[in-house]
């Protein structure tokens, strides 16, 4: 008896160490898929950035990254992968490096489309073939700083929404299928023109509960949460605050715990 029982000892210390050494690893991992976020967001006195970015675990199936791309062009996305932990988060690093938004050859460079952008991501992703239908979500903006134009593409993504200066949400419809499924699938592109006061918010689905009001399946009719809508009346910083403190609060309540994340642009 005595034996056995140091056995089982034995054998629940090399379970715990094999955990602690797994939880370790995946905060090593998570540590590592931050890495990949943009350090900083290139706000100016014309436009403000803000994000918030709440894996559900110590890795996320969220990426998200805002850069300029010259004197009068950024661009931004939001992608989300089909489910979340490991396998999730291998696909994010995928599309972090597999999206190009510019090209630079010699001394000149060319300013991809979104459209040009989500297509080649796609391609990318179902040439790749990756094992266990991986797939994902994406949303891209290119931004005119100079014209406020704003043309973007999405693919199986929750539409982009467009915040007025009265405080009221639309959301920017477009067609756009999933990422990876069909290498020929087709997407649109779509043009809107911003100005002081506006704002652009991309969101995962994760944040779908924090923003929508539940909704008959068989009559959808997008209508903000009546929260969701006082944070959106805010500054694009004060937005990702709030929206990160509600979301910490709401965590428990909601049915399924999802990574969320949310990119926002205020025309100042």
């Amino acid at each position: 008896m005595m034996l056995l029982t140091r056995t089982k000892k034995s054998q629940i210390t090399a379970q715990m160490q094999h955990v602690e050494q797994i939880e370790s690893q995946l905060k090593m991992a998570g540590a590592v898929q931050r890495d990949f976020l943009p350090r900083r967001l290139p706000d100016s006195e014309k436009l403000s950035f803000s994000a918030v970015f709440m894996p559900a675990d110590w890795v996320s199936g969220d990426i998200y990254d805002v850069a300029r791309l010259d004197e009068n062009h950024i661009g931004f996305y939001l992608a989300d992968a089909v489910g979340h932990s490991i396998p999730a988060a291998l696909l994010t690093i995928f599309i972090k490096q597999s999206i190009q938004m510019r090209e630079t050859i010699g001394n000149q460079y060319k300013i991809f489309s979104p459209l040009e952008v989500i297509r080649n991501l796609n391609k990318r992703m179902a040439e790749q073939q990756l094992s266990g239908c991986q797939f994902a979500t994406c949303c891209y903006c290119l931004l005119n700083t100079e014209t406020l134009e704003m043309r973007f593409c999405r693919a199986g993504h929750p539409y982009p929404l467009l915040v007025d200066r009265q405080g009221s949400i639309t959301q920017l419809q477009s067609r756009g299928a999933l990422l990876g499924v069909f290498e020929n699938a087709e997407f649109d592109e779509i043009t809107v023109q911003l100005e002081p006061g506006k704002k652009i918010i991309l969101y995962s689905d994760g944040a779908d509960p924090l923003i929508e009001k539940p909704c008959d399946e068989d009559n959808f009719v997008f209508q903000p949460s009546d929260e969701f809508v006082q944070m959106a009346n805010k500054d694009a910083k004060t937005l990702a605050g709030d929206f990160e403190k509600y979301a910490a609060m709401k965590k428990d309540s909601i049915e399924e715990t999802d990574d969320i994340s949310m990119v926002t642009l205020e025309i100042l």
